[in-house]
């Protein structure tokens, strides 16, 4: 889980043009980095791209949601793609 986060954290980073230094897992996307809704499906596609499973953006689009829920929901895409 640890190599989801960094690699999430990078997306985050990317898609809010911040360093990955002021991304922390507590980071919320629209409270803290004030990413809009298409900035979030941005960082779902990117996920999906860069670990190759489908990530449901829906569970990303939350005012709360961090950067450790969203790695968390990779996760889990990733878990479920390994089931199948």
């Amino acid at each position: 889980m640890t190599d989801i986060l960094r690699r999430v954290t990078a997306i985050v980073a990317a898609v809010a043009q911040r360093p990955e230094a002021e991304i922390t897992p507590e980071s919320r996307l629209v409270e803290d980095l004030d990413l809009d809704s298409l900035q979030v499906v941005e960082i779902a596609v990117r996920a999906e791209e860069e670990l190759g499973t489908p990530v449901d953006d829906s569970l990303l689009g939350e005012p709360e949601t961090t950067v450790a829920h969203c790695a968390h929901v990779v996760h889990e895409a990733l878990t479920q793609q390994a089931r199948t």
